[in-house]
C-alpha cells in the first residue's frame, strides 16, 4: 500500500468514526483530530522514523511564461528519485503533480528541467530536508519557482 493510500485511509477512518458516535464527533473538533493530523501521522508511519513523506510539488513559476517545464528530482548522489517510471514530468504554471515518495531527514533535493539529449538541463534549485516537521519547500532559481509539500 502506498503513502498516499494508508493517508487517505487514515483520514477516511477518522471521519468514519466521527460520524458513528457523538463522543467522537465532539472530539474531531478539537486541534488534535483534524484531518491534517491524520495525514501526518499515516505519512510518518508509513515512512519510518528518520523519515518524511513527499506529498506533492507545485509549480508556482516556470522558466518560460505559457511553457511548460519537464522536471524531475535528483538526490544528493545526483540519483533520480522522482519520478519513478518516467524521464521526467511535463508541468505547467499552476499545476501539482503527486511525488508520494519518502526520503531521509537530511537528504538534498535537487530540481531540474529536462531539455533533452542535445542540450544541458537546466537547475531548477536545491532545498535540505532538515527534520522531521511538516513543511513547503520552495526550488527557485530565480527564473521559475516550484513548492514541495513534505509531511512529517
Amino acid at each position: 500500500m502506498t503513502p498516499r493510500k494508508i493517508t487517505t485511509a487514515a483520514v477516511s477512518a477518522t471521519v468514519l468514526a466521527s460520524l458513528l458516535t457523538p463522543a467522537a464527533a465532539a472530539a474531531s473538533t478539537s486541534p488534535a483530530h483534524v484531518p491534517n493530523a491524520g495525514e501526518t501521522t499515516a505519512a510518518a508511519l508509513a515512512c519510518g522514523p528518520g523519515r518524511v513523506f513527499l506529498d506533492g510539488i507545485r509549480a508556482l513559476d516556470v522558466l518560460e511564461e505559457g511553457e511548460r517545464d519537464e522536471v524531475y528530482i535528483l538526490n544528493e548522489k545526483g540519483v533520480k528519485i522522482w519520478p519513478r517510471t518516467a524521464p521526467y514530468v511535463s508541468m505547467a504554471k499552476g499545476q501539482r503533480v503527486e511525488v508520494d515518495k519518502c526520503v531521509r531527514v537530511g537528504a538534498t533535493l535537487r530540481l531540474w528541467d529536462d531539455d533533452g539529449p542535445l542540450n544541458p538541463d537546466d537547475f531548477m534549485g536545491l532545498t535540505k530536508i532538515l527534520s522531521e516537521s511538516t513543511f513547503n519547500h520552495v526550488f527557485d532559481n530565480r527564473a521559475s519557482r516550484y513548492r514541495l509539500g513534505v509531511i512529517a
